[in-house]
């Protein structure tokens, strides 16, 4: 059957839907490896040049957590410096951080791999840095978010304890945590609960983000929707 149009991902029987996500909604394995380059060079930059340390970073987005979709996908850097000592200051310097980390990777990014290329969009979000990365031969590009935080809970994250979430909030608080602050604390929970989850389920997110996108630009509420129905599903 054709592929065109918006009902790509409707009438294909059950026995050809693993091939249709195989050969139309999975990245393109030549693009993945160039990326994973690519992000290795990136932090790698910013290991050696900037002044600023990070103590460890977390990969996640759909990258991260492997549902990344063809043609466009998106990773998140989380990047927990040591010069920060909480919150407040977070955000007291954070914007001469991002600059320092733009103007590094400005000055030593060289195409870890030919026909990449590494672009600065217009600055949509004040607490990120946002970068993408362009494949024109594939096709393919990824938004690259950078977040340079205040590692509030340490190296070994966080474990899905509910009641210590109550707690743990307030001890956010307490170190100056304010609206969503928090949520890079659960970076890395959030992507180990995907990728701890059946393959099935990130074929399904696939097909929702792929649904999605014919609608309008898929985002972190499809993954979320699709976790949830599948959850309910016995």
């Amino acid at each position: 059957m054709s592929h065109g149009g918006n009902s790509e991902s409707l009438g294909i029987a059950a026995k050809d839907l693993d091939r249709f996500i195989q050969d139309h909604l999975k990245p393109n394995p030549q693009f993945q490896k160039q990326v994973s380059k690519a992000i290795d060079v990136i932090l790698g930059c910013l290991r050696e040049n900037c002044v600023y340390k990070a103590s460890r970073v977390s990969k996640g987005g759909s990258f991260g957590r492997g549902t990344d979709l063809r043609g466009g996908c998106d990773a998140e850097l989380v990047i927990f410096l040591n010069c920060f000592h909480d919150y407040k200051d977070q955000r007291a310097r954070r914007t001469e951080i991002l600059n320092e980390m733009q103007a590094q990777l400005e000055t030593c990014w060289q195409d870890p791999d030919s026909g990449l290329s590494l672009r600065f969009p217009d600055q949509t979000v004040t607490r990120a840095l946002q970068l993408q990365l362009v494949s024109t031969a594939l096709e393919s590009w990824m938004d690259v978010t950078l977040l340079p935080v205040f590692d509030a809970v340490g190296e070994g994250g966080l474990q899905p304890v509910p009641w210590r979430l109550i707690p743990l909030l307030a001890m956010l608080h307490s170190l100056g945590c304010q609206g969503s602050e928090h949520a890079t604390c659960f970076s890395e929970l959030r992507r180990d609960f995907v990728n701890t989850r059946p393959t099935k389920l990130k074929s399904l997110i696939l097909l929702v983000k792929h649904w999605y996108r014919q609608v309008r630009p898929p985002s972190l509420c499809s993954s979320a929707i699709t976790v949830l129905c599948a959850g309910c599903i016995k």
